[in-house]
């Protein structure tokens, strides 16, 4: 059974991202463009959604987790500058292979979340949300969706959730009214407290199943800029013995955990992670991670014909950061979702066709979304053109997502012209420049 996947973000009034149209994501998907045209808005969006449904909200300050997850991306700020406030943000996430009974399936589920902002006022609120299922957003969808649940769309405060007419989870479903739904929190978090409250036992409603894989699978998205990767905690951090992470931190600090975890989580990882930093250091003989003292973990790292290890803290910036990349890419266990800004920071010109061939080889096990300015890069995605995503100028302040493919190139592609030249040059087609 494929796992699910990301299938599209539309969004409307939100900051400079003109996502109307749906662009369908696909397993890999390389992002390119200029500064300032989208690219980390669009990622804030998909943290912004894992935040609201995974961070444990601040009782202390009276904070929803929907209210700090939509602060870390702007407040009031997300709405569109050309907007007169206050007005509606609408964020719609789509999900393949989720159906009514919540187990996957050939239709998709769409959370659509509207979010009401006035500029002055720093708070903002859920001013409607739903979930249902159906191929489109749009109202010419050939099939008529199906409502998990419907929240504020006719009273704040209030809403309805599908529940099934007669036990067992192939009947029908009618809706039945739901209250004191908070407008500071995102219902697809509330639906157990919600329910709970309510007459209808959880089992009876079909959003009670989806609304756990969903959590699952958003929960397993894992985030990483290049330039928050802090080398001098990697190189000096000791974590202690006993944690079971198995995601690398978005500083990193946490390396020599997580090599030592996966080690022993799969026999094959410490060949895999050996064979990954051979092909960037030939002379490698073996990484491992080993204890500190009683109970902390470092890394030791052989070469051939010397006897004594090197530690991280006499490794090269690069060497560290590709270290780092190999540990994410190569793990047995990869997110469901991998986002990736800019992996090529720091790293030798030689090194790209190696990290190109680490992210398809990831991206055949799950989605992943990389977001690169490294025309040195981009030449190794030359064979998968539909791949790559250009966030493009509409008018100079927003900017829309579009698609490349071999016959907008082909006649360049004949010439010998790599994407990564397409890049360089600033042709029109590809993107990539703010003129």
């Amino acid at each position: 059974m494929n796992q699910p996947l990301l299938r599209f973000v539309a969004s409307k009034n939100y900051k400079n991202l003109s996502l109307d149209k749906v662009v369908e994501l696909k397993k890999l998907n390389i992002f390119i463009g200029s500064n300032g045209s989208g690219k980390s808005n669009f990622i804030s969006c998909l943290k912004f959604l894992k935040d609201s449904l995974t961070t444990i909200p601040d009782e202390s300050r009276g904070v929803s987790s929907f209210e700090n997850a939509v602060t870390q991306i702007g407040a009031n700020r997300i709405l569109d500058g050309s907007v007169a406030s206050p007005a509606v943000v609408t964020l719609a996430y789509c999900f393949s292979q989720f159906s009514q009974t919540g187990t996957p399936g050939k239709n998709s589920g769409i959370l659509d979340l509207k979010i009401y902002v006035d500029k002055n006022q720093p708070r903002v609120s859920i001013s409607e949300e739903c979930l249902y299922s159906g191929e489109d957003l749009h109202e010419s969808a050939p099939s008529r969706p199906f409502y998990y649940y419907k929240f504020h769309d006719r009273e704040a405060g209030k809403g309805a959730v599908s529940v099934y007419d007669s036990p067992g989870q192939n009947s029908s479903t009618h809706f039945e009214p739901l209250d004191n739904i908070d407008t500071n929190s995102l219902g697809l978090s509330a639906i157990p407290r919600l329910l709970e409250y309510s007459q209808y036992p959880p089992e009876s409603t079909p959003v009670f199943r989806i609304r756990r894989d969903l959590v699952e699978f958003i929960s397993k998205w894992q985030f990483y800029n290049a330039n928050n990767m802090d080398l001098n905690q990697i190189r000096t951090a000791e974590p202690k013995i006993g944690g079971s992470d198995i995601y690398l931190s978005s500083s990193g600090d946490n390396l020599p955990l997580v090599l030592d975890n996966l080690t022993q989580q799969d026999i094959d990882f410490e060949e895999s992670i050996n064979k990954a930093m051979k092909s960037i250091l030939p002379k490698t003989r073996r990484l491992r991670p080993i204890r500190s003292g009683r109970l902390s973990l470092t890394v030791e790292w052989y070469f051939h014909d010397i006897k004594e290890a090197f530690y991280l803290n006499e490794m090269s910036d690069g060497t560290v950061r590709m270290l780092c990349w190999a540990t994410i890419l190569h793990s047995p266990v990869l997110p469901s979702l991998l986002v990736i800004d800019e992996p090529e920071l720091g790293l030798h010109i030689s090194w790209m066709p190696i990290l190109a061939e680490w992210i398809k080889k990831a991206a055949a096990k799950t989605q992943l979304i990389i977001t690169t300015h490294s025309p040195d890069l981009l030449d190794h995605f030359t064979d998968c053109l539909e791949n790559v995503f250009c966030f493009a100028s509409e008018d100079k302040t927003h900017f829309s997502i579009k698609t490349l493919s071999k016959e907008m190139l082909n006649q360049k592609l004949e010439e010998g012209w790599q994407l990564g030249d397409l890049y360089r040059v600033g042709d029109p087609s590809i993107g990539g420049w703010p003129w």
